[in-house]
């Protein structure tokens, strides 16, 4: 008889910075089950369910000062963590892999609360708040700058690189109206600032690729 396969959830939601490199795990993993954890409305909604099943719980940031806006997101987050405790326990789920964001608290807590491991893949240089409170809870953390070991010295942590999807490793012909001489080499470099807050330095460059 063959043996059934792990089952794993994988919690990712937002933007595409936490989104890709978690769509490009799970395409990797094709011995395992996969389904999802999202937030409604968010980017999840349009890519994920062609692919695997989605399952949300409603959730906001953590930005801006402590307040009562605080205590309302900490309401949020322990009925969150209860659902997804739920939600691991009914289906049998064997761990949690997150990219990190907000969607990560309730991941990480509900399954180290059941004795699951927890896989969290930082992209960034400079982690997340989630990331940088909740790493010493992960079995591991997986990053993709050697820099934001400084950031996490509490972690069981390794350095990884960011995981790219498949349509990266696809020669695919440019556009005629870009004017490019088919001889040359074309460079593509992707960055930004992924805090979330305007005004600050650009901290990370989330995923650089050569094409």
């Amino acid at each position: 008889m063959s043996e059934t396969p792990k089952k794993l959830l994988f919690a990712a939601s937002g933007t595409g910075g936490h989104l890709f490199p978690a769509i490009a795990t799970a395409e990797h993993l094709l011995e395992y089950t996969i389904e999802w954890l999202g937030v409604p409305d968010r980017l999840e909604t349009e890519l994920v369910p062609e692919q695997y099943p989605l399952h949300t719980v409603r959730l906001g940031g953590f930005q801006g000062r402590l307040g009562l806006g605080s205590l309302r997101l900490l309401s949020q987050v322990v009925k969150a963590t209860l659902q997804v405790r739920q939600l691991l326990k009914q289906e049998q789920f064997d761990g949690v892999f997150t990219t990190g964001g907000y969607i990560a608290a309730p991941a990480i807590l509900a399954a180290r609360s059941l004795g699951l491991p927890a896989v969290l893949h930082e992209s960034n240089a400079l982690p997340g708040k989630v990331t940088r409170w909740l790493s010493p809870w992960c079995s591991l953390v997986a990053l993709g700058f050697e820099a934001a070991t400084s950031h996490l010295p509490k972690a069981n942590s390794v350095v990884v690189g960011t995981p790219v999807r498949s349509q990266f490793l696809k020669g695919q012909a440019l556009s005629a109206d870009l004017a490019l001489p088919s001889e040359d080499p074309v460079v593509l470099v992707v960055g930004g600032e992924s805090r979330g807050r305007r005004g600050e330095p650009i901290s990370a460059l989330c995923c650089p690729c050569l094409v």
